[in-house]
C-alpha cells in the first residue's frame, strides 16, 4: 500500500522552502530536544526488552499519518505522535491517559512478545552487472520498495549484504535477506529525463526483485 511518505515523482505540492537554522545550535526549540531525548530512550529501552517493537514498525505508524497532517507537521511534531501510538500499543498508556496528560500509575507491563525470527535468506540470487525488474506490487502494510522503480528495470552494482526485510520486520517477524545496490538509469524512470545520463542507486531487497 503506498502512503503520502512515498512523495518521489509526485507533483503538484509546490517549491520545497529552506529553512534557516541556526547551525550552532543542534536544536533550534528546546521542546524538540525533549522529544528527541524521549524518542532515543523509549527505542532503547523496547528493543533491549524484546517486545517486538522495531524501528520498521516505528516508520509504518509515522506512514499511516492522515495526508493533511503529515504534510502539514513538523518533523518532530510526526515523532511525537508515532510515539503516542507506540506507546497506547504497547500497553505503556492509553489514550485517557494522554488526554488528561498524566499517567495514572508509575508502573507499566509491556504487552508484546518477542519478535520472531526466520532463517536466514542470504543466498546470493544475483550478481554485479546482473539486469533486474523492480516487483509492481508490494502487497504490505511497510515498505521500502518506492513506487517509481516498481516495474522498472536496473542493474545490480554490488551486493550490499543481508539485512532484515522491512516488510516483516514491520509486523514483529525478523527475516534475513541478501540486499542490493541497483543501478538505474534516470530515463529509465522519469519520461522528462530521455537525454540524461544520470543514474540513481538504490538499496533493495531481493523480495524485490526479479530476473529481468
Amino acid at each position: 500500500m503506498d502512503t503520502i511518505h512515498d512523495l518521489g515523482g509526485r507533483q503538484g505540492f509546490g517549491p520545497v522552502l529552506h529553512q534557516f537554522d541556526d547551525d550552532q545550535r543542534m536544536f533550534p526549540e528546546e521542546w524538540k530536544a525533549r522529544v528527541w531525548a524521549i524518542a532515543m530512550m523509549s527505542m532503547s529501552k523496547l528493543s533491549q526488552q524484546e517486545t517486538g517493537w522495531t524501528l520498521d514498525w516505528y516508520r509504518h505508524v509515522l506512514e499511516r499519518l492522515p495526508p493533511d497532517l503529515y504534510l502539514r507537521f513538523d518533523y518532530f511534531e510526526k515523532w511525537m505522535l508515532a510515539m503516542m501510538v507506540t506507546a497506547i500499543d504497547e500497553g505503556i498508556a492509553d489514550v485517557q491517559e494522554f488526554v488528561d496528560g498524566h499517567a495514572r500509575s508509575a508502573t507499566m507491563q509491556l504487552r508484546h512478545m518477542p519478535p520472531q525470527a526466520e532463517s536466514a535468506k542470504t543466498i546470493d540470487s544475483f550478481k554485479p552487472g546482473d539486469k533486474v525488474l523492480a516487483k509492481r506490487d508490494s502487497g504490505s502494510m511497510h515498505t521500502r520498495l518506492p513506487s517509481y522503480v516498481r516495474g522498472r528495470r536496473g542493474i545490480v552494482e554490488s551486493v550490499t549484504g543481508p539485512q532484515p526485510l522491512p516488510d516483516l520486520s514491520a509486523t514483529g517477524r525478523i527475516s534475513i535477506e541478501q540486499t542490493y545496490a541497483v543501478r538505474f538509469d534516470m530515463k529509465e524512470l522519469w519520461p522528462e529525463a530521455a537525454d540524461s545520463r544520470d543514474v540513481l542507486l538504490i538499496d533493495m531487497w531481493e523480495s524485490y526483485l526479479d530476473p529481468a
